[in-house]
């Protein structure tokens, strides 16, 4: 009987006691009481957050529209300057190219003026003929071939028609005024004269 008493005390002595661990069974009270202590001040915070949102958004969206106003005001305004500044350009371009022009017109009217003659004023006017074909030729810009073509009303402007059984119907029989084209565009209509002819002629 002592033997058994012993074994089994042996057992006992064995065998880690378990004790509860600190505080265990203590802190879930306190965690529950603080989160239902908490829990309304989140839901009051929460409710004035979404109180102000509607605020808030709506102040975003009309900052967000007064910078596009002033993006797109300035995009126009720097269009236009971009657009008066071309156009000025272009004009300086346009009129430096036709100073060689008058400085030629201006050297034939003193030179005609000076030798009191005819032929001289004949050779400044042909001169000036050439500089102003260099500067067309410059531009891009070509003569409307007239004379001996069949009008065109997209090219040619009639001035007059006239009976020629020479010629065919819609021929072209005189340049009144050349024409002259860029690329695709018409700079001027050639103004010309359009014989009636006869339907038959070749």
């Amino acid at each position: 009987m002592e033997t058994n008493k012993q074994d089994t005390s042996m057992e006992h002595e064995g065998q880690p006691e378990e004790t509860p661990s600190a505080g265990e069974g203590q802190e879930s009270v306190p965690a529950a009481e603080a989160a239902d202590q908490e829990s309304p001040e989140v839901a009051e915070s929460d409710s004035e957050t979404v109180e102000q949102d509607p605020e808030e958004e709506k102040a975003f969206l009309l900052d967000q529209l007064q910078r596009a106003h002033a993006e797109l005001a300035n995009f126009r305004r720097r269009t236009l300057e971009d657009q008066s500044t071309q156009r000025l350009r272009t004009t300086v371009s346009v009129v430096r190219s036709f100073l060689p022009v008058l400085d030629g017109l201006e050297a034939a009217v003193k030179a005609g003026a000076d030798e009191g003659g005819e032929e001289a004023i004949r050779e400044g006017l042909a001169m000036i003929a050439e500089r102003v074909d260099s500067v067309l030729k410059d531009l891009k810009v070509e003569k409307i071939d007239s004379k001996g073509e069949d009008f065109n009303p997209e090219l040619h402007e009639a001035m007059l028609q006239v009976d020629q059984p020479d010629a065919r119907q819609g021929e072209i029989v005189e340049e009144v005024e050349k024409g002259y084209r860029c690329g695709d565009l018409l700079v001027r209509a050639a103004r010309v004269v359009v014989a009636r002819g006869s339907e038959s002629a070749e």
